[in-house]
């Protein structure tokens, strides 16, 4: 039966819904919720019974479509894709849009190898020969850059730069890729050329080449076959998930050497950062060095995540770019990414000042002020893209005078940094929104041992002076 919970808020009144139901497939049970607001106006026992009906409609609504899985159990005769159907939209239900994205991707790329297979006659050879094919895959790569004379090509229209940003909804810091002939993507490039009223190719150079999925995307669809037959095994299908590293052999990843500041280079770049007159640039990417968040978990980034009074951040989702769906709000990376930590006094005193000039910002708009709740936004108020945090790290390099670092790279300095310090791997991979200290390990093994020879070091020095007075004293 769903469960009707009254909440009010400084909007109104609204009821939250929620049903939990057994998922045979996926062997747990899953809570489903909505939200149901009543109309103005209505009576206490007319919002009684329209929500109740309402409850009543999406619990049956949840029911269903988990009710198949009893179907299929120990259904011997289904093929893989018929399976792999079944399992993205439990899937979907459990993990969202965004997981649905990648494993849709995922599986266009595995089911013409293996979707025709009924799942009873898989054998731990035939995904073995499988995964043998998905490391041989090669994906098409385009490279779209503005063509060299593309400013002089857009004047002649009488489109100006300032016109895109006002007119347009293009993102400010994609315009300003192409006005300095920095590389795009191709829904930009399409979308550009769209409100110039020109064709891609009279605005951008198109090359194409060939090269194979990084490591992580492969394995992301080996494990794809996985959950699809560890979905069978629940179901009695098969007895076995011909899968798992006990009967092929998923390969190994080469180890990449992560991008860091040395100490010099972090001296400048803070220096260049805290001189940018840009408010708004220039605290969120001292966010990003200070916490070492992710850079969708800084877009994500709402105000009621932050508490300066007690000097936290709590990281609730991310705003970044999926597969299907394109920029969107989602889940963050894990379940440990979700997590609340403490921020420096700096940080603090960098968000007040910024959260004052916010206000300003607010006021000014009035009536045309987008409420997104977003901390870092554009100039109505919508929440910022995320390509604005890499312009302006970019544009903080070249200030400093140094070479290229990415925003993920300050994550890297900050992780480094404190593990540098002596802080503990634990509380270093808590902050970081690691799922496993084993992660934080590997990734930064250099700087743990560093670390550990800082560590040896304090202690012969503490231990050579033993013998000159009691150290212990």
């Amino acid at each position: 039966m769903a469960t009707i919970i009254r909440r009010d808020g400084k909007k109104g009144v609204s009821y939250k819904i929620q049903v939990a139901v057994k998922d045979v497939g996926l062997g747990k049970t899953v809570t489903k919720s909505t939200t149901w607001k009543p109309e103005k106006g209505m009576s206490e026992k007319e919002i009684e019974t329209a929500c109740t009906i309402f409850a009543d409609a999406f619990e049956k609504q949840v029911v269903d479509s988990f009710k198949t899985a009893e179907d299929d159990k120990g259904n011997v005769n289904i093929t893989f894709r018929g399976l792999a159907e079944k399992w993205l939209v439990r899937a979907t239900n459990m993990y969202g849009g965004s997981y649905e994205g990648n494993a849709s991707m995922a599986l266009e790329k595995i089911l013409p190898m293996i979707g025709g297979y009924k799942v009873k006659d898989i054998t731990a050879s035939i995904v073995q020969s499988v995964f043998n094919k998905i490391d041989d895959l090669r994906k098409t790569v385009e490279i779209i850059y503005p063509k060299k004379y593309i400013k002089d090509i857009l004047a002649r229209q009488g489109i100006s730069f300032v016109w895109l940003r006002k007119e347009t909804e293009l993102n400010d810091a994609s315009i300003s890729l192409v006005y300095n002939g920095k590389r795009v993507g191709r829904k930009f490039a399409s979308m550009f050329a769209e409100v110039c009223g020109m064709s891609i190719d009279r605005l951008f150079d198109i090359e194409t080449h060939e090269e194979e999925y990084a490591f992580k995307t492969r394995k992301r669809f080996k494990v794809v076959i996985y959950n699809i037959l560890a979905y069978a095994v629940r179901l009695c299908i098969v007895e076995r998930n011909y899968a798992s590293s006990e009967y092929v052999d998923m390969g190994k990843d080469t180890p990449q050497e992560i991008s860091c500041m040395d100490e010099e280079e972090l001296r400048k770049f803070y220096d260049a950062l805290i001189h940018v007159d840009n408010i708004q640039w220039r605290v969120a990417v001292l966010t990003v060095l200070m916490t070492g968040m992710r850079r969708g978990e800084l877009c994500g980034l709402n105000w009621d995540d932050i508490d300066l009074e007690n000097a936290k951040i709590s990281i609730r989702r991310s705003y970044s770019e999926s597969p299907r769906h394109g920029i969107i709000l989602k889940e963050p990376k894990t379940a440990k990414s979700k997590r609340t930590f403490a921020i420096p006094d700096i940080l603090v005193n960098a968000l007040k000042e910024y959260k004052e000039w916010y206000e300003t910002q607010r006021t000014l708009w009035g009536d045309r002020w987008v409420e997104s709740g977003s901390v870092f936004i554009q100039r109505d108020g919508k929440r910022v893209h995320p390509a604005n945090i890499k312009m302006w790290v970019n544009k903080t390099c070249k200030l400093a005078g140094i070479k290229h670092f990415s925003v993920h790279s300050l994550r890297h300095t900050n992780i480094s940094l404190q593990i540098m310090a002596g802080v503990p791997i634990v509380t270093v991979a808590g902050r970081a929104g690691h799922s496993r200290t084993s992660t934080t390990t590997d990734t930064y093994a250099y700087y743990i041992q560093s670390s550990d020879k800082t560590a040896a070091q304090t202690l012969n020095n503490i231990f050579s002076t033993a013998g000159q007075s009691n150290v212990f004293d």
